[in-house]
């Protein structure tokens, strides 16, 4: 069996030039201390005119799961923008562990893949419960930019502990210099993590701004 008639099945040509880490072999998110201006989700920068911004995946995985499928097919349009933060390829705690750690791995895969073609790439840090820290958190050079997405989880209950529970184990492992969040960074976790010298950059979700629109 010719490993080269299944590379598009498995997007095994997204490896090339990545650098294995840990015992699965993710490919390793390095340090870069790159801060967006403004975002813009994938779905809405296939259109758009201003690319002085950043791409976001903080969205429905239905609405970005082409860039999977069709990796090259995107990557000129995602060129022209000022960078990429990595895809955030859901982390179901409700699904086994196998499938959460594939889309940690997709996320790592993409990005890694994005950075060899010359884009600025934040790392997208995603993680469920305790289990999946080992591989949420591992690979990614400590000291620079990382990104994190809040918006739909700190208003159910259960979600939110999740997130706060592994904000703490993240800084630990991932070090980051700064955080960048999408959503809201209202927790009690940023905060601390402002006292301990870690920089905060919120970005308010759509959902949020246009809420704030209507309002005004």
């Amino acid at each position: 069996m010719k490993f080269d008639t299944y590379r598009g099945v498995f997007n095994a040509d997204l490896l090339v030039g990545a650098v294995p880490s840990g015992e699965l072999g993710l490919p390793t998110m390095f340090r870069t201390q790159a801060v967006p201006n403004r975002l813009v989700s994938f779905d809405k920068c296939m259109r758009a005119q201003d690319t002085d911004r950043w791409v976001h995946f903080f969205i429905h995985d239905y609405q970005f799961a082409r860039i999977w499928r069709n990796p090259w097919k995107y990557l000129p349009t995602l060129a022209c923008y000022n960078g990429v933060i990595a895809p955030d390829f859901s982390v179901f705690w409700e699904l086994p562990l196998y499938i959460q750690i594939q889309s940690i791995g997709r996320s790592r895969q993409f990005a890694s893949w994005l950075r060899q073609n010359g884009l600025n790439v934040i790392p997208c840090i995603r993680w469920g419960k305790e289990e999946t820290y080992p591989y949420a958190f591992g690979g990614v050079e400590s000291g620079g930019t990382v990104a994190v997405g809040t918006a739909g989880c700190m208003r159910e209950k259960q979600s939110r502990r999740v997130f706060e529970c592994g904000f703490g184990p993240m800084l630990e492992a991932v070090k980051p210099a700064r955080v960048v969040v999408y959503g809201s960074a209202r927790s009690g976790v940023f905060r601390k993590a402002e006292e301990h010298g870690i920089e905060i950059i919120a970005f308010e979700s759509d959902t949020a701004q246009a809420f704030a629109k209507r309002s005004a």
